[in-house]
């Protein structure tokens, strides 16, 4: 782990962290504004945002716009261009993370994973900084650097590790734990699917799936400790972060208690990718339907429920952190990564004013907006302003 985290002396030196001029008392927070095609919208001032505080209007006293370059356009056209031009100041560098949940990944959707980070990698600027870390096993794993084609080699280690627990039943997850947290009509359910013919009782179907819902608990705290893990190593690293999440999903439970419910640890790893000035993108390579047709057991008509439950957990961390989760069922996630790459291509430092009572070092909720139609605004959920000495 801590080899990723070596970060070259060069970019240490070269990246330039904006800084504020004034001698205002302001926190400063980063927020992408973005299209419906996911291009940044340049032309934005400090009095088109509205951020508020716990709840509180805080005046925005500032809006930087920070441009990376050039990014590939939606079409894909060579040299065209969708970021902000006209700068003649050095722009700052890009620094990409790409984190690979081997875990949650079938064969041959790590195998589509990995050609399309093939292709990301060479659409980056050439002085943009990349690293890779595959968790938990670790053995895929590069430190943040310019030499993207020694990263592209080692994006050839990931590897698909999920495999779904041998059982008599032909158990889906949601179903598995829908039945161990006590779901006593999906129990019954499952029961008249797979006893249609006798020999089995609803007591050996509710074992299964207590075990079954074990097994996605440990995955789930398995990729949770990966990514914080990694995090925490990030949080050493000066500059502001993108990671590229790729994930199979992270199953959370879509009821208020129950068995599979990371909501908290998945909250905690949300406010420390916030605290290491890491933005998140995910990106869910959703094959559920495709896995749902080819099971042992037929059709699953659980599937649509199995994506959501999957979706769940990436989605609160993406969104705690200022980014986002694209979807990606049964295609090449090239899509996805192009969004990225559109979308990181530029983003606002706004310098927002505080109130004495900001100064509690307690976590607050922040909401960022802008007085515009049509338009998305990525930004953090959660600020955390040092307390007053």
């Amino acid at each position: 782990m801590t080899r990723l985290f070596a970060l070259l002396a060069l970019v240490l030196v070269q990246t330039q962290q904006p800084t504020f001029k004034s001698g205002v008392d302001l926190v400063a927070v980063d927020a992408h504004v973005v299209d419906r095609q996911g291009r940044p919208v340049v032309d934005l001032k400090a009095g088109d945002f509205d951020v508020r505080i716990a709840g509180d209007r805080r005046n925005v006293v500032s809006a930087e716009l920070i441009s990376y370059g050039a990014a590939p356009a939606a079409t894909g056209a060579p040299g065209e261009s969708t970021a902000p031009a006209g700068a003649d100041a050095p722009r700052p560098r890009r620094m990409f993370i790409l984190a690979v949940d081997e875990h949650s990944l079938h064969i041959s959707n790590a195998m589509a994973a990995v050609k399309a980070a093939e292709k990301f990698i060479d659409k980056l600027q050439p002085d943009d900084v990349v690293g890779l870390y595959a968790y938990p096993t670790g053995v895929a794993a590069h430190d943040l650097s310019t030499d993207h084609a020694s990263v592209r080699r080692e994006v050839q280690k990931i590897a698909g590790l999920y495999s779904e627990p041998m059982g008599r039943f032909n158990l889906s997850p949601s179903e598995a734990i829908a039945i161990a947290s006590g779901d006593r009509d999906t129990q019954l359910m499952v029961f008249r699917r797979e006893c249609a013919a006798g020999g089995c009782t609803q007591n050996e179907i509710r074992n299964e799936a207590i075990g079954f819902a074990g097994t996605i608990e440990m995955r789930v705290s398995q990729s949770i400790g990966g990514l914080r893990s990694l995090v925490r190593g990030l949080a050493d690293v000066p500059g502001r972060k993108t990671l590229v999440m790729v994930s199979g999903g992270l199953i959370t439970t879509d009821r208020g208690s129950g068995r599979a419910n990371a909501a908290a640890e998945i909250n905690a790893l949300a406010r420390e990718i916030a605290r290491a000035n890491t933005s998140i993108f995910a990106l869910h390579l959703d094959w559920s339907f495709l896995q749902s047709m080819s099971s042992r057991g037929g059709l699953r008509l659980s599937y649509f429920r199995d994506s959501n439950m999957a979706a769940t957990g990436l989605e609160m961390i993406a969104g705690a952190a200022g980014g986002a989760v694209f979807r990606v069922q049964g295609t090449s996630p090239d899509v996805a990564f192009d969004r990225v790459l559109r979308e990181t291509s530029a983003h606002y430092l706004l310098g927002v004013d505080i109130a004495a009572d900001d100064r509690d070092g307690e976590v607050k909720p922040i909401r960022v907006r802008v007085n515009r139609r049509g338009v998305t605004v990525r930004s953090r959920t959660t600020v955390l302003v040092p307390a007053s000495k």
